[in-house]
């Protein structure tokens, strides 16, 4: 494969190096450029549009992906591969969600791994390592999971659920519902039961990923 460019965000002196020695033994006359900031990168990519980006989130000391996602959209022609020490839940679930054309390997990934993760953001197909798609899958198994824990629970469990997650003791449940504590904390064990949980944090976490409470309810 031949005349490509590429433009490393890469802040690690030795990986900038190992990456360069990669693209050299698998592509014929490559164009490199190394970048440290989202700034140098907007620029490099003004005058190189249909790059090859190899990227280290954490070098650009930004929070949000988003900001990164917005280049990717301005040059409609670029191709990105995310490259971390670390596969982390959250930003590969982001990145799946909402960077289409983002690919992602780990720097401790072998050889062979990273060479065929370039080559495949070259040619604009998908390349995830083992490791990154093991944890999405997982995510994925998640979510389907909690989707369908929730239909377990009755009309009358998914009202006092609301109770639970805003920190209502089970006698302020029982005087606003008309009940005896015994009988809300019946119902609490059965949720607790059903859903598999063990305490009212992983409650709130449930009923925040599926929907069933208002977010702006826990931030102040």
């Amino acid at each position: 494969m031949a005349d490509a460019t590429f433009i490393i965000v890469e802040n690690n002196v030795l990986y900038r190096l190992g990456l360069k020695c990669i693209i050299n033994d698998n592509i014929q006359s490559p164009t490199i450029f190394f970048v440290s900031t989202k700034h140098e990168l907007h620029s490099t990519l003004l005058s190189n549009s249909e790059a090859v980006v190899i990227i280290d989130f954490d070098s650009l000391a930004i929070d949000n992906l988003d900001e990164v996602t917005v280049l990717s959209v301005c040059f409609p022609k670029s191709h990105w591969l995310f490259v971390s020490d670390v596969a982390e839940d959250s930003f590969l679930m982001s990145l799946t969600a909402s960077f289409s054309r983002a690919n992602f390997i780990l720097k401790s990934n072998v050889y062979d791994v990273i060479a065929m993760a370039i080559l495949n953001t070259v040619s604009g197909e998908k390349f995830y390592c083992s490791e990154a798609l093991q944890i999405i899958m997982d995510g994925h198994n998640r979510k389907k999971d909690y989707s369908e824990k929730r239909y377990l629970l009755t009309t009358t469990e998914l009202e006092l659920l609301q109770f639970f997650t805003q920190g209502k003791t089970a006698k302020e449940i029982a005087d606003i519902r008309c009940l005896s504590h015994h009988t809300i904390n019946t119902h609490r064990k059965n949720i607790f039961r059903k859903l598999d949980l063990n305490n009212i944090q992983e409650l709130i976490k449930f009923a925040l990923k599926n929907g069933l409470v208002d977010l702006t309810e826990y931030y102040i």
